[in-house]
């Protein structure tokens, strides 16, 4: 289980975090805060994929643990363990307040990427600092009754706090603050859908409407995400607390086997969170996916000089209107580009 079923997760993760690292720096998207923390988040992610499954696969799958041979990388691999996952959780974290900010119209000073990008440096200061401790007070264990060895943090009472603070910082704070400001973000959202008053369409209008879908899209794909990370990670730092509370008790090799086998499960279904996140939400808002067909468009066009979508998208008002957060499917001019006539027109223009 250890050697072979992290691979389906490399596979599918690598794949998808290449595809979001693709769609969040699209130049439609790119201008866009919210998009800066899920960059972020996949950025940790990759360190996640090929740093924290890949020692896990080689030391626990081939039994060879670089860990209990050099005690500086034993430092190194935890730290850069907890680093990373607490980061791309937090980021989803920050995501969901960039989302409430924009619901209650502080857009002028909160969210812009500058802004973003800074919120984000910072936040990788902080989490440095908070794991900064690892670098010291990990290492590698020998238990004086087993005889065994481990790498991993000092016994007693240090052991009890690491555990706390990873249970806490990775898999409790964060999904607790995403579920609050997802939900004052929903009722922020219908209580402004509630004071607006139709008294006609005019063209800004129509642009902040599609704005306000996009950010609907956003939020809604948050919220999944929330949905997802308390189930994959919550289970697993329960288990890395209960496995020191229950360190001194004497268990028979049946009861260690079994303990083990939860603890391998677990483990590979932490690993979801993270390499899966582009399967889970981000095809689920339509912002993303439109995105994603027209990278995979331009793919096609160069390597068969053919399109292989309809040309439902003029390209002059779609890269022009969606630079400013504007879908060109929506717009009139597509309306009126459905029509047969019209469209034999744009056909005839575009040979």
């Amino acid at each position: 289980m250890n050697r072979y079923f992290p691979y389906p997760f490399m596979i599918f993760g690598t794949i998808g975090l290449i595809l979001n690292v693709a769609i969040f720096t699209r130049q439609s998207l790119c201008n866009n805060s919210c998009v800066q923390y899920l960059l972020f988040n996949t950025l940790s992610n990759f360190i996640v994929l090929y740093w924290v499954v890949t020692t896990r696969i080689v030391s626990d799958g081939y039994g060879d643990d670089l860990g209990l041979r050099s005690d500086s990388f034993c430092k190194i691999r935890y730290f850069l363990t907890y680093y990373s996952r607490t980061l791309s959780t937090w980021f989803i974290v920050l995501a969901c307040i960039d989302r409430w900010l924009s619901s209650i119209q502080a857009k002028q000073r909160f969210n812009k990427v500058l802004f973003a990008r800074r919120v984000g440096l910072i936040t990788c200061i902080i989490c440095f600092i908070s794991y900064a401790h690892i670098l010291f007070l990990f290492g590698i264990q020998k238990d004086p009754v087993s005889l065994s060895v481990t790498c991993y943090a000092l016994p007693g009472i240090y052991r009890l706090f690491s555990d706390l603070q990873y249970l806490i910082f990775y898999a409790l704070a964060p999904p607790i603050f995403m579920l609050i400001f997802g939900i004052i973000t929903l009722r922020n959202i219908r209580r402004n859908r509630r004071l607006v008053i139709p008294l006609g369409i005019t063209r800004n209008q129509i642009k902040n409407n599609l704005i306000k879908r996009r950010d609907s899209q956003l939020l809604a794909m948050l919220l999944l995400q929330i949905f997802v990370i308390i189930i994959f990670t919550l289970p697993f730092a329960i288990q890395k607390l209960m496995d020191t509370l229950t360190l001194q008790l004497q268990r028979t090799a049946v009861q260690k086997a079994q303990w083990n086998l939860i603890t391998a499960i677990l483990r590979l279904l932490s690993y979801g969170s993270h390499a899966l996140g582009f399967f889970f939400y981000t095809l689920s808002a339509k912002i993303f996916r439109v995105e994603l067909l027209k990278i995979m468009n331009r793919i096609y066009l160069w390597c068969t000089g053919k399109n292989f979508l309809r040309p439902t998208m003029i390209p002059s008002l779609d890269a022009s209107m969606m630079r400013n957060g504007i879908d060109a499917t929506q717009t009139i001019d597509y309306q009126r580009y459905r029509q047969p006539k019209y469209r034999a027109m744009f056909k005839r223009q575009n040979k």
